[in-house]
This record gives C-alpha cells, sequence and structure tokens, in this order.
C-alpha cells in the first residue's frame, strides 16, 4: 500500500483503478506514438526520478512482435496472456498476437470476453491461441458449452476448419490428425470469482476443464457482501479452500500475481500456474504443469 504503479495514460479505467484498489497510486506515463504502449523513455525518466515506483503495469494495444521480444527478455515466461475481457481487442489482433508469439515457441492465453460467448471458442481458437480461459463462470451449463466448443469430437462438438495453432511434431495435418493432437494438447480454464463459483469447482471439475483461476477483483467485492462467510474473511483462506477443492478434483489453480515477491507464497499454498506482469524477474520452476 501507498507504493506507486506505472501505467499507461491510454487505457481502460480498470488499469488504474485495480491500482488504487489495493491501495496503491497510478502513476500516468505517455506512450509511444507508434506503437500506443508505454513510452521506455519516458517511463525510464519517471524510474529515475521517482523511488516510490514498484511496479509497472503494460498494456500492449498491438501485438508487435518487437513488443513482445522485449517481454520476454524482462522474464522467461512460458505463454504469452491477452485479456479480451478488459482490454480492447478483436480477431485480428488476436491473430497477430499468435503469429508473433509462435515465430518464438510461445503459447498464447486468451481470456474471452464474456462467459455468454462460451459458444465461439471454437472461432478464436481457429486464430491461434492454445489456452483459453472463460471469466465469471457462475453456471455447470457455461463449463458444458465452454468444453463442448473447446474440443473437437469424441470430446467435443468443435468444427474443423484447419490447424489453428501450428502442431508440433505432426507430420501431416488433417481433419484426422489435428483434432487427436489438439484434445491432448489446449488447456481451458475456468474463472471462478465469487465464493458461490469457488464451492462450484467440484460441480465445474468436467472431463476436458484442465484449471480454475482466480479473479481476485470481483472475489474481493463478494467476499465483502458476505462476511459471514467462512472462507470470506481473507483472500489466502478462499484460496487455499479453492486448491482444496482443485487437488480433490485433480485440477491445477492458477492465480493474477502482480507482486513478484507473493510468487513462492502462492505455489506454498498449492497455485500451480501464475500470470505476471513484465516487471517479474527470475525463472519459474520448469517442473510445474503448464509453467
Amino acid at each position: 500500500k501507498e507504493d506507486k504503479v506505472i501505467c499507461p495514460n491510454l487505457t481502460m479505467i480498470g488499469t488504474p483503478n485495480s491500482v488504487r484498489l489495493i491501495g496503491a497510486e497510478p502513476v500516468l506515463v505517455d506512450i509511444d506514438d507508434k506503437t500506443l504502449c508505454l513510452d521506455i523513455n519516458k517511463t525510464e525518466e519517471v524510474l529515475k526520478s521517482n523511488q516510490s515506483v514498484k511496479c509497472i503495469i503494460h498494456v500492449s494495444l498491438n501485438g508487435r512482435c518487437n513488443d513482445i521480444e522485449k517481454l520476454l527478455d524482462s522474464y522467461d515466461y512460458d505463454f504469452i496472456t491477452v485479456d479480451g475481457q478488459h482490454s480492447p481487442t478483436n480477431e485480428e489482433y488476436l491473430l497477430k498476437i499468435c503469429e508473433a508469439s509462435y515465430e518464438l515457441d510461445k503459447p498464447v492465453h486468451y481470456r474471452i470476453d464474456h462467459r455468454r460467448h462460451a459458444y465461439l471458442i471454437g472461432n478464436l481458437l481457429d486464430h491461434g491461441p492454445t489456452i483459453i480461459e472463460v471469466p465469471q463462470t457462475e453456471e455447470v451449463s457455461i463449463a458444458q458449452e465452454a468444453r463442448d466448443n473447446f474440443y473437437y469430437r469424441p470430446k467435443g462438438i468443435r468444427s474443423f476448419g484447419g490447424a489453428g495453432r501450428p502442431p508440433e511434431g505432426l507430420g501431416e495435418v488433417n481433419q484426422h490428425t489435428y483434432p487427436e493432437w489438439w484434445n491432448n494438447t489446449g488447456v481451458l480454464m475456468i474463472q471462478v470469482e465469487t465464493l458461490n463459483a469457488i464451492n462450484n469447482i467440484p460441480n465445474f471439475s468436467l472431463d476436458g476443464v484442465d484449471c480454475f483461476s482466480w479473479g481476485p477483483a470481483d472475489l474481493s467485492i463478494d467476499r465483502k457482501l458476505h462476511p459471514e462467510h467462512p472462507f470470506a474473511q481473507t483472500d489466502d483462506e478462499a484460496i487455499k479452500h479453492a486448491v482444496k477443492l482443485c487437488k480433490d478434483n485433480g485440477k491445477q489453480l492458477c492465480i493474477r500475481s502482480q507482486d513478484k515477491t507473493l510468487r513462492n507464497r502462492y505455489f506454498d499454498m498449492g497455485a500451480t500456474i501464475l500470470i505476471e506482469r513484465k516487471t517479474s524477474e527470475g525463472k519459474l520452476n520448469k517442473n510445474l504443469p503448464f509453467g
């Protein structure tokens, strides 16, 4: 709390608001006219003149390969994440991100814009992402719809329109070989953002749902609305409960971590996947599932 966090001055209101939500102070820095992302030189000037800046939130708006390379230079990530729920994305943008990322041998994680659009997952996968995340899931029917449209037959009903993500080690790519490869490769995440959703992890744990992801912002609102709930006292209590339910059902837990100093703490609690900002340093344990 009371730390300062650099944010681009061209972004949605949720970027600086997420900083204020945790008690920190957003510092708006101008963007580069060509990339529409944070101007690196101006960011360095702010860092030199302000020692209380502890974090940088970098919002990508164009998906150019050289920007992704800079991101990877700062940290050896296992995948690149694109947020369609709270960022201005479209199908062309997603396609460019995927093309650039796979040149760098990095799979793409994509959080779709709304759980009600789970029926479009097959179409989005044709653009190249490997990991799909469905936000604000409250109903088992949404998890079922996501699963059905994520996988080809016999696991789902996804239509074959050609290879989306480039397959590794697959000699001949056609409507018979690629679906089987994909059904053993793709990763489907269901995001839990309320206490009710966390308790529903056993019901959401369908065959084909690989992982549950943590929605700390909306969950904190729900916790405040239900102070009497046994897992509403602290975020840690809710995480421990979610970890137990995931383990009991053979699933993984992903946490969006903005603070690199908490990484080992979340791993110790049982999380196996972290989504972090480019300012993080070090390397993940390569033995962890999915990185």
